[in-house]
């Protein structure tokens, strides 16, 4: 069904990677990531195969679109993020909140897509991405969301492209599952992986491929944003001097989150999501290049979640609910 709906997408995007210099290196580097995703997530290999079928395209054509790690000269630092998470601690209504900004190339937003995945054997899931098969956020019925920063390491390798990694994270039904998913240990690379469910336990996964820090919210909140924050994942930085921006959002979003302990709501946390302290690079983030791309509120015990299309000081949040299905 993701094949025929989003064929010319997935068309298009194979297109473009054929016409990139280095097509051939390219595809042979992929295929090294490809036979690592069959051995140890082959059910995901399987649901390419199937979109890829269904858009009329190779399966080791498309595979090299869910590679993040290799082919693209400007991977680092294209995608910035914000993550600010409540617990049932610290919201009014004893709720869990999660809230995010998606930050990319300014070309993706017209692209936003939601996808609902009904798949026999895992929980039911709504994810948000770019109109291929690619996950950016989701959150599943048995009340786990993912939300992943961008956190580039200098330790990247072959092995399974942590696009298949956030697949994995969205079919378990716990949070020490979504913890494994995140943690594989062939991955070949990873990002911040911040993890919630509908008790309140927050987690965000500090990874890169060979290495990884849980860091447990005592707090209530969490926020996270595109830098490595615990000591000792800090010599993983694939560029330190590049990481300003993101300490200024994520101090921001602390400060934000802190001030309204116990009183944080959906609203709330919309209002923190189009803050401009540090404008054009804040948490709503502006510019002809990099720019907030969407933005997305979710209540984890309602299932429901709040979408922006775009910059949310300039557009209105739209809502979806995944036991509804509107």
């Amino acid at each position: 069904q993701i094949g025929t709906q989003l064929k010319a997408n997935l068309v298009r995007s194979v297109e473009r990677m054929k016409q990139r210099d280095g097509w051939p290196k390219l595809k042979a580097e992929a295929e090294l990531f490809l036979q690592y995703s069959k051995k140890y997530v082959p059910e995901y290999v399987t649901e390419v195969r199937g979109a890829a079928e269904a858009a009329g395209l190779e399966l080791e054509d498309l595979f090299p679109a869910l590679c993040e790690e290799i082919g693209d000269p400007n991977y680092a630092y294209t995608g910035r993020c914000s993550d600010l998470i409540a617990s049932n601690d610290v919201t009014r209504d004893g709720s869990v909140l999660v809230a995010h900004n998606n930050d990319t190339s300014v070309s993706t937003q017209e692209n936003v897509t939601v996808i609902h995945y009904a798949v026999e054997g895992e929980p039911e899931f709504v994810a948000v991405g770019y109109g291929d098969l690619g996950i950016s956020v989701g959150y599943n019925s048995s009340g786990i969301s993912l939300k992943g920063n961008q956190n580039d390491s200098n330790d990247m390798r072959v092995g399974v492209p942590r696009m298949l990694l956030v697949r994995k994270i969205l079919a378990a039904r716990t949070s020490g599952e979504a913890i494994d998913a995140a943690i594989l240990e062939h991955r070949a690379s990873n990002s911040n992986h911040v993890i919630a469910d509908a008790n309140g336990e927050l987690y965000r996964i500090e990874g890169s491929a060979t290495a990884n820090e849980p860091i447990y919210s005592l707090e209530g909140y969490h926020v996270h944003t595109n830098h490595y924050t615990s000591p000792r994942m800090r010599h993983f930085e694939y560029d330190p001097q590049q990481i300003s921006s993101s300490i200024v959002r994520y101090n921001r979003g602390r400060r934000l989150m802190k001030n309204q302990a116990g009183q944080n709501t959906i609203k709330k946390l919309q209002e923190f999501l189009l803050d401009h302290v540090n404008h054009p690079r804040s948490i709503c983030r502006h510019g002809n290049r990099i720019k907030t791309t969407f933005s997305i509120v979710i209540n984890l015990n309602t299932l429901t979640m709040y979408l922006a299309r775009g910059n949310p000081c300039e557009v209105k949040y739209n809502e979806y609910n995944l036991l509804t299905k509107e």
